[in-house]
């Protein structure tokens, strides 16, 4: 018992560090509230109040958003917050936080379960907990946050279903279900959860055959509602697919193919990962690894470790193949090291790590050389834990532009006005912002009016506006970035 309690104790201590850590919100960082956060952050304030999005539609299962059709489930989840707390930005950011804090600490627990030791899980949940990629993902209020925790949720079922050999149609329609939520979390797992479906063949058989087919008529189940869809509102649900794939007119399907696998390629190299990350600077401040050299050090060992010892166990090979789909999605678009496309790889990485840590771990008891390249593998993780610690305070409240961390004082100048704001029918950026901030704010949303098409202000009334200038005459008076803020004239001459 008392040898015992100094290990309880770590692993009590890892848990406080890793929580804290993962709940280290803070409003400069980063600075302002993004378009697409806010267009996020409005449907759900909408949906908590009226159970109306912005435009008006009852319950919709898409949103529409910034030149995109976002997906239901974080919008849907911080509706129910904000109807407790009311809408905040900072509430938003932690409902993200949270959702990967949860991924985190099962990870920490599928360590323990598939390894079966104290020891790795506590490993796993503080490698997980201080992963650079996994934290960032946590600090913006985007649907992708959920994605993290969906894939984990989805490996822990498989796990659990390998471990008691009974392969339940109950078990099955678990599975189906954390894939369908995996098919509206996210603009790529609308190809990433069927890749994982598909996936699941590594399960067939004759005793599992009835397991296999509940999960894939559960996720149909949940197809079934996006293809209709997709039927009646034709292009809404590929809009940014559309303007991010490598598909182009033009190009042979051949070309298309050898494409996608270059980019694979660059997408999933563990070199790239290990000492940079995401090259735009939403999730990622540059100058660090999004993971830790140790971590995809110890990946590639696991995968070495599957492919030579564990190839028939059913769960690992999934875990292999899953590491291979998942940068599918990202491949056919033209952005490479996407950290939120690819928000699936980090959790593959440190699943993978298990068994090289439990290999190194077993070594480690009698070898002084394991025990050495544990040392060293502890250091360059505090390493590059500290090297990103210092980017993520230096440069991240530096993404001032990135973040319109300008927008809010513009709009409080407008607020404080009194006037009613316009805004053009097709600037939705402009109408994101104001309609959230004015929300944030407790601004009355009659205050913001959306002109019809082609509709002009009332001279001498206040506009708002992002990008396009004035279909009409106005003066614009202040001005940030690509905000401003004018007068309206009148119609133009002619």
């Amino acid at each position: 018992m008392n040898a015992a309690r100094p290990g309880v104790l770590l692993a009590v201590a890892a848990l406080l560090a890793v929580v804290a850590f993962q709940l280290w919100i803070t409003p400069k960082n980063p600075p302002g509230y993004h378009r697409d956060e806010a267009a996020l952050s409005f449907n759900a304030y909408s949906i908590s109040t009226s159970l109306r999005d912005e435009d008006g539609a009852f319950l919709p299962l898409f949103f529409r958003s910034v030149g995109d059709y976002k997906s239901p489930l974080y919008p849907y989840l911080l509706a129910v917050v904000f109807r407790v707390t009311g809408p905040h930005a900072e509430v938003a950011r932690g409902l993200s936080a949270v959702l990967v804090l949860l991924a985190v600490l099962l990870l920490g627990l599928l360590a323990l379960r598939v390894s079966g030791s104290r020891l790795i899980g506590v490993v796993v949940l503080v490698l997980a907990g201080f992963t650079p990629w996994l934290f960032e993902l946590g600090r913006v209020a985007l649907e992708v946050s959920t994605q993290p925790l969906l894939v984990t949720l989805i490996l822990f079922a498989l796990a659990r279903s390998v471990r008691n050999r009974r392969w339940a149609i109950s078990e099955g329609v678990v599975v189906g279900c954390l894939l369908g939520l995996l098919l509206y979390s996210y603009t790529g797992s609308r190809l990433l959860a069927p890749l994982f479906a598909a996936a699941l063949v590594v399960f067939a058989g004759r005793q599992r055959r009835r397991w296999l087919v509940a999960a894939w008529g559960t996720f149909a189940a949940f197809v079934v509602p996006l293809g209709v869809y997709a039927l009646r509102h034709p292009g809404a649900l590929t809009a940014r697919y559309s303007a991010t794939t490598i598909a182009r007119e033009g190009r042979s399907k051949l070309w298309v193919v050898l494409q996608a696998t270059a980019n694979w390629f660059h997408d999933i190299n563990p070199w790239h990962w290990a000492t940079a990350g995401d090259p735009a600077p939403y999730v990622h401040n540059g100058g660090y690894g999004a993971l830790y050299g140790a971590v995809v050090a110890l990946a590639l060992a696991g995968a070495v470790i599957i492919l030579a010892q564990r190839r028939d166990d059913l769960w690992w090979r999934y875990v292999l193949i899953a590491t291979v789909l998942a940068p599918i999605p990202a491949a056919l678009t033209v952005d490479r090291h996407n950290a939120i496309r690819l928000a699936a790889l980090p959790v593959l990485a440190i699943v993978l790590a298990i068994p090289a840590l439990e290999a190194l771990v077993a070594a480690a008891r009698t070898r002084r050389a394991a025990q050495l390249l544990v040392a060293v593998l502890a250091v360059t993780v505090a390493v590059q834990f500290v090297q990103f610690l210092d980017s993520y305070r230096t440069r991240g409240p530096a993404r001032v532009v990135l973040f319109d961390a300008g927008v809010q004082p513009l709009l409080d100048q407008a607020f404080a006005s009194g006037k009613t704001i316009y805004i053009d029918y097709d600037d939705r950026g402009a109408q994101e912002q104001a309609r959230w901030h004015a929300a944030a704010t407790g601004v009355p949303d009659e205050r913001i009016s959306i002109l019809p098409d082609g509709g002009i202000p009332p001279r001498g009334s206040l506009v708002f506006g992002l990008f396009q200038e004035c279909d009409y005459v106005c003066r614009v008076f202040a001005r940030w970035e690509k905000y401003w803020l004018a007068t309206a004239v009148g119609p133009r001459p002619g």
